[in-house]
């Protein structure tokens, strides 16, 4: 009696498994061969300029961009997606955008910078399943109003500028009856 003949089933083909696929779709990954990213032109500058300053002010307008791309194993091409984030970020977040793409791998957004002075830093990590993760980071300092950069005068204080000068006419008052009367 053969062995074949013992079992009670035959083989008489196989079907692949996909074990073959998943081991070279891994080896590429794990090469950088595919799933790669990297970010290159990472900028930020106010409003309106092209320049980056080396520091800003409260309540300054700013633009923050980014491109982004991954590598097909040939070139890199521009990487499409809507999930990415920066933060504004000193001791926690205290902006968190999500950047705008344009399909051509430049992600881009605009936002006030916090009424905060401070050290901060620009964020983006980007952590995705498949792909390697992107984490960018650049310091920037912020820095209240200069005394000559405030209005002349704040709608909001005049209670206290009428407080202030009323103060003023109720002293001489008090020092002209004060040295006048007998």
């Amino acid at each position: 009696m053969n062995l074949c003949e013992a079992c009670s089933f035959a083989v008489s083909r196989h079907e692949k498994s996909g074990n073959e696929q998943f081991l070279i779709e891994l080896s590429k990954w794990v090469f950088h061969e595919r799933g790669h990213l990297k970010a290159v032109n990472v900028r930020h500058h106010k409003v309106g300029e092209s320049d980056e300053p080396a520091i800003y002010r409260i309540n300054d307008d700013l633009e923050y961009s980014v491109e982004i791309y991954e590598w097909s194993g040939t070139s890199w091409e521009p990487y499409v997606a809507n999930d990415v984030q920066v933060q504004f970020y000193m001791m926690s977040p205290y902006v968190l955008k999500t950047l705008s793409n344009d399909k051509k791998g430049l992600y881009s957004t605009s936002f006030k910078v916090p009424d905060v002075y401070g050290v901060f830093q620009f964020k983006v990590e980007y952590q995705r399943l498949g792909y390697t993760s992107l984490s960018l980071s650049k310091q920037i300092p912020v820095r209240p109003y200069r005394h000559n950069e405030y209005e002349r005068f704040i709608p909001t204080a005049y209670p206290y500028y009428g407080a202030a000068f009323s103060m003023m006419a109720g002293f001489f008052v008090f020092t002209f009856v004060h040295l006048y009367s007998k």
